[in-house]
């Protein structure tokens, strides 16, 4: 038998998986199945989730003919929206199957797939939950999470969700008392689930941190400081609120609550980090990662960086346990150059829906010009 010598990537992989750390895909459509790029890199264990988002499935339809097929058997009189949720689904389904045998041998852990809703939704908690439920049974497949923003009702729309057993990726935080209420709309979903007869190991939970917007709006309101001390906190910003939500995370697996739910097959509420519709270098992708190291967290990163993988000499442990002194004191210097990143939480959240619905209406451009 020939045994194919292991490659520089795989070593970094290796690494990652020691530190207990997932990578998922952050720009996924279908012209990654098309070209059999996200079966290779499922089959290289380079990815175990992937994130489906209106702009980069936009881009494809521009770029490709990847969604020509089924827009042409898509009702000419359907409104834009079911159109773009038909697609939407679609991909979904065959990236859930693409990572079926991740799902099952993790036992769940990972091989997973997120999609979202109409951003148009997010001051209607009712109507996200209904749109979130309804593009779950689209799907209907175990592994997806239907994402959801924190902004306005996003939160109590996310555990209505839960509540009927149906997985949930929060997005767009930005703050630690943002993610302390994620945490808590997780346990009480699952306590509606499991009153109501649902598997509470159906409805899981995915809460991602937006590092790259976040970094990138402190970066600019240093850049108009006074003070001599705020060129040493650029780019600081992400990992301050990373180290402080990890606490809270390893927190919350500590407390009686969750050791009640637990024990009836919850699984833990993973933490995702990411640049959410920004595009991303390999490079600023991979830096992230290397900053961002911790038990059981996940990355997401475009397709080039995680080819650009084996460009890299390596990761060097975790950088977020044990550091909340340290995120406190850059907190608080981050106070001194009059930056309170606790209130600036609202606007980058307000932002964040902004951006979603601009992808979101070029995508039902998109539809409608085919």
């Amino acid at each position: 038998m020939i045994t194919r010598p292991r490659s520089k990537r795989s070593g970094v992989l290796d690494q990652l998986r020691a530190e207990g750390v997932g990578l998922w895909l952050d720009d996924y459509h279908r012209g990654r199945l098309a070209d059999g790029s996200l079966e290779r890199l499922v089959a290289d264990g380079l990815v175990g989730g992937v994130i489906s988002r209106p702009a980069a499935v936009a881009r494809a339809m521009a770029d490709t003919s990847a969604y020509q097929d089924q827009l042409s058997r898509l009702p000419g009189a359907a409104a834009a929206e079911e159109r773009v949720y038909a697609l939407l689904a679609e991909d979904a389904r065959a990236a859930c199957t693409a990572l079926e045998p991740v799902f099952r041998e993790t036992k769940g852990m990972h091989g997973w797939v997120s999609l979202g809703i109409a951003p148009r939704l997010a001051a209607n908690a009712q109507a996200m939950a209904d749109h979130s439920r309804r593009l779950a049974e689209m799907v209907d497949r175990p592994n997806v999470l239907i994402r959801i923003p924190v902004v306005d009702r996003g939160l109590a729309a996310a555990g209505d969700v839960l509540a009927h057993g149906v997985g949930v990726h929060v997005t767009s935080v930005y703050s630690v008392q943002r993610y302390a209420q994620a945490v808590d709309v997780y346990f009480r979903g699952l306590e509606r689930a499991a009153a109501d007869g649902h598997a509470v190991s159906a409805a899981a939970s995915l809460v991602s941190l937006d590092i790259g917007h976040l970094n990138a709006r402190t970066d600019a309101l240093l850049d108009g400081s006074a003070d001599p001390r705020a060129a040493a906190l650029r780019g600081q910003a992400g990992v301050a609120v990373a180290r402080l939500v990890y606490r809270r995370y390893e927190e919350s697996l500590g407390c009686p609550h969750w050791r009640y739910l637990v024990a009836d097959g919850a699984r833990p509420q993973r933490l995702l980090w990411t640049s959410e519709n920004a595009p991303e270098s390999p490079r600023a992708a991979l830096n992230r990662v290397e900053r961002l190291i911790a038990w059981m967290t996940l990355h997401a990163i475009p397709q080039q960086a995680l080819e650009a993988l084996e460009l890299r000499e390596g990761f060097h442990g975790d950088t977020l346990s044990g550091e909340h002194g340290a995120a406190c004191r850059v907190l608080d210097a981050y106070g001194w150059a009059g930056i309170v990143l606790d209130s600036l939480a609202h606007e980058l959240e307000t932002a964040a829906i902004e951006r979603e619905r601009a992808a979101w209406d070029e995508l039902l451009a998109a539809t409608q010009a085919e």
